[in-house]
């Protein structure tokens, strides 16, 4: 009879300590708007990786319709002040020349994507990477201008030398995105120069960086060089892209830099880490920043939220020993982190 009364006692430990988990991982899955758990004047921005709409992701929105592409993760973009993210090519009326041979990586994207980046409520995009200009100067204004006429904000250049940054007011408060590119112009200084002039008349400075070694699943001397120069320059996140994996983060002067959320919407389907992204949802405030970490999966040019196993994976990609172990047990537990 005692055995018995320790085998419950320790079945119902088992059950609390799997329903624990259940919870924390239906509350980031549940079909209903993220719940925010900081005060309501927090701004909340929600960070995607690399968007990429030719190719197959093109042919596939053809088929199934645009929607398709975020029907399943669609309830992650509400209940957000904005939504920020790379735009890994360009928006012209030139024909698609990707599509016709697949090993041509440069990227033009329907006129009618502006439209749908829109209605999913994207805010600013980066234009700061080595796609902007796969289709020339005129490519690259075509671009802006299409955005424009969306009312989606745009910032940065491929050579760090146009439209540096931008400037968005979200429930009383300046937010400034600015956006650098390593990749084809690694010069720090005009990025730093730009961040420095424009401090003063920012409450939050967002700094997100294309640059890194592709596929590295790790950062490099130049990412991390560049990513602490920013920071102390007065950024107060950075947000990578370019590598198409999700990279380690670091909190550097009590400020977090993710060094690549890899891929959001695209077509690299040869293997896990192109497949598997992170989307990051901050909750800003005067007194702490809150990031909500959200592992997707890519499946035939579809996002989905990842399952526990694939989540799993994904948020130990972030790890590589120098975060602190609070931190730590707080994204592996709680899919989320806190800075003061």
């Amino acid at each position: 009879m005692k055995k018995t009364w320790l085998l419950l006692v320790l079945g119902l430990i088992i059950a609390i300590v799997f329903l624990l988990r259940i919870t924390t991982f239906y509350s980031i899955y549940s079909t209903k708007p993220f719940a925010s758990t900081t005060p309501p004047t927090s701004v909340r921005i929600l960070f995607t990786g690399d968007v990429m709409l030719d190719r197959n992701v093109a042919l596939h929105a053809k088929t199934a319709g645009d929607a398709s592409l975020i029907a399943q993760v669609e309830r992650m973009f509400l209940g957000v002040d904005a939504i920020v993210a790379n735009l890994e090519g360009t928006i012209t009326t030139n024909p698609s020349v990707a599509i016709q041979d697949n090993s041509r990586l440069q990227f033009t994207f329907d006129p009618h994507f502006a439209g749908f980046l829109k209605n999913i409520g994207v805010t600013a995009v980066s234009l700061s990477n080595n796609h902007t200009f796969d289709f020339g100067l005129s490519g690259y204004e075509a671009t802006k201008n299409f955005l424009a006429n969306e009312g989606i904000l745009s910032f940065g250049s491929p050579h760090n030398d146009d439209n540096i940054s931008t400037k968005i007011e979200l429930r009383g408060k300046n937010l400034c995105l600015v956006g650098y590119e390593g990749f084809v112009a690694p010069d720090l200084t005009p990025f730093v120069t730009e961040i420095t002039r424009i401090r003063p008349s920012c409450d939050l400075i967002i700094a997100t960086m294309h640059a890194g070694e592709e596929y590295f699943l790790g950062y490099t001397n130049p990412q991390q060089k560049a990513a602490r120069a920013f920071i102390d320059a007065g950024a107060d996140v950075v947000i990578g892209t370019h590598p198409h994996v999700v990279e380690p983060l670091e909190i550097y002067k009590g400020k977090a830099i993710f060094y690549s959320l890899g891929n959001f919407i695209f077509d690299q389907n040869f293997s896990f880490v192109t497949t598997h992204g992170l989307a990051v949802n901050m909750e800003w405030n005067d007194n702490e920043t809150r990031y909500t970490l959200i592992p997707i999966t890519i499946q035939y040019e579809e996002v989905s939220f990842s399952s526990t196993e694939d989540t799993t994976q994904t948020l130990y990609a972030l790890i590589d020993g120098n975060l602190s172990k609070d931190i730590e047990s707080a994204i592996l537990n709680k899919y989320s982190f806190v800075l003061k």
